[in-house]
């Protein structure tokens, strides 16, 4: 009997013997023969917000954070490497009704985590067999949340009340990684922080956190796109910036207007600005099903304020592959504004444009009045300025 318990926690003894090795054993009898995503960390093509990687190169192509799995004998084996614990993200895609079902993070460390995953659209949780420190660390975060986030679906019904009860643990847990992961899933995944207050009390909070986890990959990104975010306020001006340039550096500045965007070689932004009352650029792309959903409506505000001063400018981030569906998709909506394609994605880049659609309206100067206005506000505010 002794022998055999041995031979069962070997692997984990070794992986535990290097501290930068993982392995995760996903075990499911749902998913046999089918394919899984596993993302680690944060998906992005810009910011790299992780410091892991995979054992080898099958990995996405866009994103590094990806790997595509297939179930063999109901599981699935992940080895690679990595500095410090990661949140990780399992999806499965059901081509049948074309949606995407994703589990609650888990945290790996290095060594062994083992999993069951069951019917994700039934149940996000994954039952662990053999669970990491790190994910410990999160189910008692999360039990301190049950204030303010639904234990259930995890949707947080009170920002401030979490916020004050992240900062009483940081200030016991400064060497906690799962709580910085806990702000970046938060800011860079799901996308909650909408309130510049409370992207300031989030930047408060992370400031609390030890030196050496401020030296982290995570940290320096975390930090790095809060503040990026803070110079495209309400009131500022919006900053000088090229479509056209792969080499210009952009200097968003307090105070400087949002960039005199050259959007061909003939119109500029400022040109726009100046002939109109208002402007609102509009940061899209064809495939995204929230930017299309709001065309009609804002076609119905076009055809109303066009002659009155109002202009929209649309800015697409479709890729170089997708020029044609973005220019069929303009034909489509019958989208009679100006449009405008940010290839390869420079300037929202620049800016720090993560989530679409994202919008600004501006004035005559260039002076960001709104950022992210609804169809409905926005009418409502051409409305009561035309009166």
């Amino acid at each position: 009997m002794k022998f055999y318990f041995i031979l069962f926690f070997m692997p984990t003894f070794l992986y535990g013997q290097n501290r930068n090795c993982f392995k995760i054993i996903g075990n499911s009898i749902f998913y046999n023969n089918q394919n899984l995503a596993v993302q680690v960390g944060v998906f992005s093509t810009t910011d790299n917000y992780n410091d892991f990687k995979f054992e080898n190169d099958k990995v996405d192509t866009v994103s590094p954070s990806f790997k595509f799995v297939k179930l063999q004998k109901y599981q699935f084996t992940i080895d690679g490497f990595l500095k410090y614990p990661h949140p990780v993200f399992i999806s499965y895609y059901d081509a049948e009704t074309n949606s995407v079902h994703s589990a609650f993070p888990f945290f790996i460390d290095a060594g062994v985590t083992n999993i069951n995953i069951n019917d994700l659209f039934a149940n996000k949780n994954l039952s662990p067999r053999l669970i990491s420190k790190s994910n410990v660390e999160y189910q008692l975060l999360k039990k301190l949340y049950s204030n303010s986030v639904d234990t259930l679906t995890l949707i947080i019904n009170n920002i401030r009340a979490k916020q004050k009860t992240l900062n009483k643990y940081l200030l016991k847990h400064q060497d906690s990684y799962v709580a910085l992961w806990d702000m970046v899933i938060d800011y860079a995944i799901y996308k909650i922080y909408k309130n510049n207050d409370d992207k300031k009390i989030l930047l408060k909070n992370a400031q609390l956190l030890s030196p050496t986890i401020k030296k982290t990959n995570t940290y320096k990104a975390l930090i790095k796109n809060i503040n990026q975010d803070f110079e495209l306020l309400d009131g500022k001006l919006f900053p000088d910036i090229n479509l056209n340039s792969t080499n210009q550096d952009l200097q968003i500045v307090e105070n400087r207007a949002f960039p005199n965007m050259s959007l061909n070689l003939i119109d500029s932004l400022s040109s726009v600005t100046k002939k109109n009352k208002f402007t609102l650029i509009d940061f899209w792309f064809s495939y995204c099903k929230p930017c299309l959903a709001e065309f009609p409506q804002y076609k119905e505000i076009y055809d109303l304020y066009k002659t009155k001063g109002f202009e929209i400018i649309g800015i697409s981030v479709d890729r170089k592959e997708d020029e044609l569906n973005w220019q069929n998709t303009i034909k489509k909506y019958n989208l009679n504004w100006l449009q405008y394609l940010d290839k390869n994605e420079i300037v929202t880049n620049k800016l720090n444009i993560k989530s679409f659609p994202t919008n600004f309206l501006l004035d005559n100067n260039g002076v960001i009045i709104k950022k992210d206005i609804s169809p409905e506000e926005l009418k409502a505010f051409l409305q009561n300025s035309s009166n």
